[in-house]
């Protein structure tokens, strides 16, 4: 996985957001004090960024995950199958245009798994405009539905204008036919057109609770999810941010963004900030709210999903 250099990156003087830098703070701070070299607004914002090109990175991951019965042969006996593999997801309506990614399909020496499914993205274009470049390679130890089947990804992306690199492990503990629920770690740094990175780790779980039975109707899926981050970036914040389990995040299947659900963004024990995704109405605005240095609570309501980068001329 990619690796960080904090020390000769912490000295990054523009913001990707560009909001206003805090001077380097020296002093030893003692614990339960919060201590940000950016304004608490650039923080959120970086972070709830890459939350979104995160969505969006992990709906192709399950999209070709879940067609794992329809790989009847590995691409190195039919490159035919390069692009037909690749045509399936048309029923989902995902791509923007005739273009589509090349899907590569690797079988196990001894039978069907461990299933290798490496997907490349040349400027593929989204329905929602966004553009995808890179790599996505997942390794299946078994049927996505199949009681403790894992899959081990590697992502080597760029989402829009923001470059994803890192690992991802999901484990199934749902029961085949009854529930789907996945236990998911992760270990992925985000970086920004200016150089700035993110580091994220993550421990979540993902449970899908309605829409089981209606395979191809996308209306009535929802997606809950659970679970905490670990943040660090280069301007050396350091922080965590965790999902209120009395709220939970909720995904429906018509919206490409996060409609519900509350987290709590923390540093050393303490509550800085509450990032609030609403009621379930798919919309682009969520609220933050923090305390400012008057010890007032203020509540700012902002754009989410909005990172896009141009299109390329070819």
């Amino acid at each position: 996985m990619k690796k960080l250099s904090f020390i000769l990156l912490a000295g990054l003087a523009i913001s990707f957001f560009s909001c206003d830098n805090k001077d380097d703070i020296d002093e030893i701070k003692p614990e339960k004090q919060v201590v940000l070299n950016n304004d608490i607004g650039t923080v959120i914002s970086t972070e709830e960024t890459s939350e979104a090109v995160m969505e969006v990175a992990d709906y192709e991951v399950d999209l070709f995950s879940f067609m794992e019965s329809q790989y009847t042969e590995p691409t190195n006996t039919k490159q035919g199958h390069v692009n037909r593999y690749g045509q399936f997801c048309r029923e989902w309506q995902r791509y923007k245009s005739e273009k589509m990614p090349e899907v590569s399909i690797e079988f196990g020496e001894d039978g069907r798994f461990p299933m290798t499914i490496t997907i490349q993205y040349d400027s593929i274009e989204l329905n929602n405009d966004k553009i995808i470049d890179g790599a996505i390679k997942i390794e299946m130890t078994a049927a996505p539905w199949t009681n403790g089947a894992v899959r081990e990804i590697t992502m080597d992306l760029v989402i829009d204008s923001v470059e994803i690199n890192g690992e991802k492990r999901v484990e199934f503990t749902g029961e085949k036919g009854v529930s789907k629920k996945w236990e998911i770690t992760s270990d992925i740094t985000f970086t920004y057109p200016d150089g700035t990175e993110l580091f994220r780790s993550a421990e979540r779980t993902r449970e899908w609770i309605s829409g089981l039975d209606t395979k191809w109707d996308l209306s009535d899926d929802k997606v809950q999810i659970t679970g905490k981050v670990t943040c660090v970036d280069t301007e050396e914040n350091e922080y965590t941010k965790e999902i209120d389990e009395e709220n939970p995040l909720i995904r429906i299947g018509t919206c490409r963004l996060i409609v519900q659900g509350t987290v709590i963004y923390s540093q050393n024990g303490k509550e800085f900030a509450k990032f609030d995704y609403g009621d379930g109405e798919c919309d682009n605005l969520a609220t933050y709210t923090y305390t400012n240095e008057e010890g007032e609570e203020v509540s700012k309501e902002v754009v989410i999903g909005k990172h896009k980068r141009n299109k390329k001329n070819n």
